[in-house]
This record gives C-alpha cells, structure tokens and sequence, in this order.
C-alpha cells in the first residue's frame, strides 16, 4: 500500500497543482505552498530550494519514490500550489491519518 502523503502527491498532480523539477519548482515558487525535497537529494538542490522563501520539508522518500507519485521516473524536487494538498501533505506526514 502506497502511503498517504505519496497518494496526496499523485492527486495533486493530477489537479495541477504539484510542479516537479528544479526549473518547474523554480517558475512555481512564487506561488508554492510547499516545496518538498526527496531524502536522497543532492546538497545543490537544497540549496536551490531554500532560495525559494520557503523552508523545504525533506520527505522520508528518495527521488524514486517521489518521482513515481509526480508520473516521472525521478524527482528530486517538488512544489505543491494548492492550500489543501499542502495541508493534506503536512498532516500525513506529522502522523495525521
């Protein structure tokens, strides 16, 4: 069973509200919500995100994982614009069901 925040991600996506990669989550940073970092990324890409004004969550799955809920095969980074998915996303993983 796949977990809930990589669920969320999925639907997200599928809403049009997740951008995946480093140029997309830079053209969305304006309006993200929550920038999201797969466990595996590497140290120049979060520096990159931290340039965004938002803090990055770093996820406890690696690119792959985060790469398969964004329809990609990797993804080192992610950007949720939508106010629920993001809520959603931190409940799920601060334990929230």
């Amino acid at each position: 069973m796949e977990a809930k925040p990589l669920r969320l991600l999925g639907l997200a996506r599928r809403a049009g509200q997740l951008a995946c990669g480093a140029e997309a989550v830079k053209n969305a940073a304006g309006r993200a919500q929550l920038i999201l970092l797969a466990s595996d990324a590497g140290l120049s890409v979060k520096r990159e995100a931290e340039r965004y004004g938002k803090q990055p969550v770093v996820l406890p799955y690696n690119k792959e994982e985060l790469g398969r809920a964004a329809g990609r095969r990797t993804c080192a980074v992610a950007a949720v614009t939508g106010k629920e998915f993001s809520r959603g996303i931190k409940e799920a993983l601060n334990g929230g069901t």
